[in-house]
Order: C-alpha cells, then structure tokens, then sequence
C-alpha cells in the first residue's frame, strides 16, 4: 500500500514534467504478476531492486526487477516524457500500478518490462522508481542499476554504502566526546557523498557532547530532501551543542540547536544544554518529535502563536520543566507530550486543541489541577496516568469518550464531573483513584469498562443512565471492595444487584431517611443538589445529598 501511495505523489510531481517535456510513446507493457517467494509473512530478505537499459537506436528496454506495489495489482501503467536540457536532457519514467480499487494491505515484488519509442540521446538524467541519476548509454550493451548496499567500517566510523549514488549513509557508532562528520568518504576506488544518518545512530549515546554536521548531510535513512521528522540525538544525555557546516542547503544551527534551514522548524535541542529557561525564536511553525526530550536544565519554555504543530514526547523526560507556554494555534497535543515531566505544576491548554493523546501528561507527579477547554473533543489512552497530585480535572463538556486509564493511579484526585456528552467511559478509567468519595455518571453513559472502580474507596457511585448488560458483570466492580453505595434507576437496580455485593438502591429512594444539618456548612464541595450536580458555592435553604444520605439545609 505504501509503494502504492508513493507512486501516486511520484505521478503527481511527473504531470507537472511531463507538461514541460515531450511525450514518449511506452509500449509492450508486461508484468510477471506477484512473485511467490515476495509473498512472505515476517522478516525476510527482500530481493534487490534492479533496473536494466538496454538501447538500439531510438528504442529503449526497460526492466524493472523487483518491484514493490500491492497484492492487488493486477497490471502497470507506465508513462515517459523527455526534456531538453544539460547532460543530453532528462528521461522521466512514471509506472503506475492498477489495483481496480482492492484494498489489499500487503506488499509484493514485481518483474516489470516495456519499450520506450523516440529517445535519441544516450547521455541523461534518468528519473525512474526509485532511481535518480545521469546514465551514459552504449547501444546494444544493458545498464545494469542495482540498489545495492554495503555496511563499511571507514577511519573507526560505520556507514552504509548505497552504490548505485556513490552516497554514505552514517550508521550506528560508539561515539565518545565531540564528533565531527565528514563530508566524504572512499572505498575500494570509489568515493562517496555522505549523506544521510541512520535514525538511530546516535539515540541514546550517553558520551557524546558535540556533533558538527557537513554541508552534505540532508536527511535520515536515505531520505529525500529535510527528513528529520523527529530528534535523531533522542537519550544523548551528555550532548550540548549541535553545529552544521555553512552551506548546508537544508539544516542550519543556532546557538548549538537544530533547525531547518529556513528555521521554520524545530528539530533538536540538546539534552545536555544548560539553560534553565528556551523562547523558541519566532517564525517556527512546527516542533518535531522528541525534540527537547530528557533535558534535565530546562524550568520554562515558551512558544510563539507562530507554531501550529507540536510534535510526540516533545518534552518527555524533562524532569525539572515546570511551566511552557503554548502556541494559542495549536490544534493537537499528541501523544506522551509532557510524559515524566515530574516537576511540571501548571499547563493551560489552548482553547482550538481538538485532540489530546495518549500518555499526554502521564508521570506529571506535581501536576494539581488541568482544565480542558471546551474545543478538545476527543482523547487517547492514560492522559493523566500517574499523575499522583492530581486533585481535579475539569472535562470539555464536547468530548464523548473517557478513554482507558485516563486516570489510573491519581491517587489525589478528589473532583470530577463527567459532562453530559459523554457515552461510553471505558477500561480501567478511575482505577487506584484512592481519595475519590463520589462518582455520578449522567444519563448518557451507555458503557462503563471493566475494573474502572478498581482500588477506589468510593461512598457513593451514581449511575443515572441504563447502561447496556453486557457491560454489567462483576468485572465493572473488581477491587472496589462493598463499602459504596451504588445508586441507578429503579429499573436497574436487580440488573446491579446481581453482580455486585454492596448496597444498590434507586435513585429515587430516601436513601436512608433525612438527616438535618445546620447551616453555615463547613465543605459545600461535599454537598450534592437532588439532580445529582455538586455544589460550587454556599447552598440555599433545601435538600441535598452529601455520603449517600438526605441533609436539609436551614
């Protein structure tokens, strides 16, 4: 399926050549269909991918061996143009696969062939699958393009050799102290560009301090143009600055962090810089992943509205980080954001964030209060899991959903309101949740998961709604022990009765008579009006419920 999407956004890019160049006529289009041996579940060698030229005259043959598309396929569509230009003009070669819409979701090797009619020249600049180059051709002699690789040890560095393009890719090192990459490398003969870094070559070295950049390096894995979708320097506690060659035509550094060259975006600060506080400079539109992750230094952090995208565990591990300021344009928090950022002690979401994702605050231990703007509508898994100050969260009265373990081990958490919005709260939500004294689902929670209550010490529990059976078994109550008091319709209270071994009354019950209380009250927080809503200020003349019993209040 990916191969599939990327000859699609290839397709695109080559209409707009095609425009410009002449139209070549392709003919003789086969395909050897799925070869059997590709057609392996687990890890497996893949077959190297191959082109072969061979020219007579006008007449080019294309083989292409190899290629990866989707189950699905059942034939090729190919089409070439060519342009004038240096190094004898560019042949541009788009193959396109034809699945007749079926949605296959695996990966097979194809034996490509056709003839191109109307090429003239013999040196050019081929464009072609994954190939991209000049070719010199000889008539009657196949070219031979493998996409060979070949893992080197070079002057005690570690590369990966891609043949076909003379590039070097930075592979994997026992780094120590300041490294500075070189531009090129030789061997046996030949010399190659470097570049590209594994993304894993230098995640979690914790010995290497300083790391300059080439002009040459461009990408990660081989990539095309700025490929740092994230910090490659992830776990390199003891690196504090980070430098790029001038020239470098897509990354450039400033003041030991790395930016793209426009500095639009924000790819890496060291771990081990040293400031306590980081305006992120104006301009920057978008924080990739992991970015300041694991600074131990770093107490604020403040964003212009000029970003609109933050990226995962952006700051993960910065465990001394207590305030940042966020971009107000922001529209998602994605996952594991704040994950451990255990001195963190206020947050305000922007007002606009839609989506909030899993693990966002988990291991925020002094995190105390959160309130989420009306805009959030959905959530992922254990947001606030671990967070052990915890003491209230107020919820987006638009969001329908209470994910698994959203709150699991808050064990500070002493106020909660479940909006009206929501239908289903799922697995494992309020589990350990040990100073919780009332919970009241509204009447549109449909569903409420196993072991939600697990480990709480709950006086009272409301269900409002009729929640379907099938979610009704003892799993919902596991390790809430009987002291709470569960109060649902009246229609439901046998439905309850049978898997839980506490006390269940209706909702309508004097739930053990009225007891008076004398006005002024100490903790109106306490207090409950007959609808079930807590009190926020002092009460009225009136009814309330307060531990599961009636008060009247004077």
């Amino acid at each position: 399926m990916l191969q599939c999407v990327l000859l699609m956004i290839l397709a695109m890019v080559m209409n707009v050549i095609e425009a410009e160049g002449q139209e070549l006529s392709v003919s003789d289009i086969q395909n050897s269909g799925c070869i059997s041996h590709a057609r392996v579940y687990g890890v497996y060698e893949r077959p190297t991918p191959t082109i072969i030229l061979e020219k007579e005259g006008d007449i080019l043959s294309v083989q292409l061996l190899n290629y990866e598309s989707n189950c699905g396929t059942y034939d090729f569509d190919v089409k070439s143009s060519f342009s004038e230009g240096s190094e004898g003009g560019s042949l541009h070669v788009k193959v396109t696969p034809v699945t007749g819409g079926m949605d296959v979701d695996c990966l097979c090797d194809f034996n490509v062939s056709f003839t191109v009619h109307g090429l003239e020249p013999n040196t050019l600049c081929l464009s072609c699958w994954w190939y991209e180059g000049l070719v010199e051709l000889t008539d009657g002699e196949p070219l031979v393009l493998a996409d060979v690789y070949e893992n080197v040890t070079l002057d005690g560095m570690n590369y990966t050799l891609r043949k076909a393009f003379h590039h070097a890719m930075v592979t994997r090192n026992n780094w120590a102290g300041e490294v500075c990459i070189p531009s090129e490398v030789s061997h046996e003969g030949q010399t190659y560009t470097v570049t590209s870094i594994d993304r894993n070559a230098f995640r979690n070295n914790t010995s290497l301090t300083k790391v300059t950049f080439p002009r040459t390096i461009t990408s990660l894995d081989f990539g095309a143009g700025n490929g740092f979708d994230s910090n490659p320097f992830f776990g390199c506690t003891a690196l504090k600055s980070i430098e790029v060659e001038e020239g470098n035509p897509v990354l450039c550094a400033v003041d030991g962090v790395l930016f793209n060259k426009e500095k639009t975006r924000l790819h890496a600060y060291p771990a081990a810089a040293d400031s306590t506080s980081y305006t992120i400079p104006e301009g920057v539109n978008w924080i990739e992943g992991l970015t300041f992750s694991y600074n131990p230094h770093l107490v604020t952090v403040s964003m212009s509205d000029d970003v609109t995208a933050l990226g995962y565990s952006a700051f993960y591990g910065c465990t001394n980080l207590e305030e940042v300021r966020l971009s107000s344009n922001l529209k998602i928090l994605a996952q594991s954001v704040f994950c451990n950022c255990e001195h963190l002690k206020t947050i305000t979401i922007p007002q606009g964030v839609t989506y909030l994702g899993s693990k966002l605050f988990s291991g925020c231990t002094s995190l105390t209060s959160v309130e989420m703007p009306e805009s959030v509508t959905s959530t992922d898994n254990a947001i606030f899991e671990n967070c052990t100050s915890l003491e209230s969260v107020t919820l987006s009265p638009n969001m329908d959903m209470i994910d698994n373990q959203m709150f699991l081990n808050c064990k500070s958490l002493t106020e909660i309101r479940i909006p009206e919005s929501v239908a289903w709260v799922l697995f494992d939500v309020f589990k350990n949740c040990s100073a919780l004294k009332t919970l009241d689902f509204p009447e549109s929670v449909q569903r409420i998961g196993s072991s939600s209550f697990s480990g709480c010490k709950l006086n009272s529990l409301f269900i409002r709604g009729i929640v379907d059976s099938h979610w009704v078994t003892e799993d919902l109550f596991a390790g809430m022990g009987t002291q709470t008091k569960v109060y649902v319709q009246a229609s439901e209270v046998e439905k309850y009765q049978k898997v839980y071994k506490g006390r269940v009354y209706a909702l309508t019950d004097e739930m053990n008579g009225i007891t008076d209380l004398i006005s002024p009250v100490n903790n109106p927080s306490e207090l409950y009006d007959l609808p079930g809503r807590k009190l926020r200020s002092e009460p009225v003349k009136g009814v309330y419920i307060k531990d599961g019993k009636k008060y009247v209040v004077k």
